[in-house]
């Protein structure tokens, strides 16, 4: 999605809202997101990585290479980078980006519909416990506050 649609449908300074919250909770962020590139290749490389046991290292990869570095995560040159960065095969994670694409995609796609049954809008959303959804980017303060609620100690930092 361009950027003049975000700012359409979040808002004029949308970026500059989203970003500001980063400096806030001292996070770093790309200067600038010309777009929201379709995450679906992106989710179809997590589930190659899982295939391997290797999801625990890709995922925090796929964010820190959009929302630091700026990078089109739908791009599939970028994607092969990530892995190989992971120690992932090159080629066979170009191979199966492409081959395992139309499988993964119907069910990336059906747990997409959940999610949005379930009253997930956008991302991140945090399904906790299994009984309670977090839509969006919260303070830590929120968290400790469900968790309590659901009958959980929250951690001393």
């Amino acid at each position: 999605m361009p950027r003049a649609a975000l700012e359409e449908r979040y808002g004029s300074g949308h970026h500059e809202r989203l970003f500001a919250m980063f400096e806030a909770a001292g996070q770093p962020h790309a200067e600038r997101l010309e777009k929201v590139p379709s995450s679906r290749r992106a989710l179809v490389l997590g589930e190659i990585a899982r295939d391997q046991g290797r999801h625990e290292e890709l995922h925090p990869r796929l964010f820190e290479a959009y929302w630091v570095k700026g990078l089109d995560i739908g791009d599939d040159d970028v994607l092969v980078e990530l892995a190989s960065e992971l120690g992932m095969d090159r080629e066979e994670t170009a191979t199966k980006l492409v081959a395992w694409a139309p499988d993964l995609l119907g069910a990336i796609e059906h747990e997409t519909r959940s999610a949005v049954e379930m009253g997930v809008t956008g991302v991140p959303g945090w399904l906790v416990d299994q009984r309670l959804l977090v839509p969006g980017a919260q303070p830590h303060e929120v968290f400790e506050r469900v968790l309590t609620r659901l009958g959980h100690e929250p951690q001393a930092e």
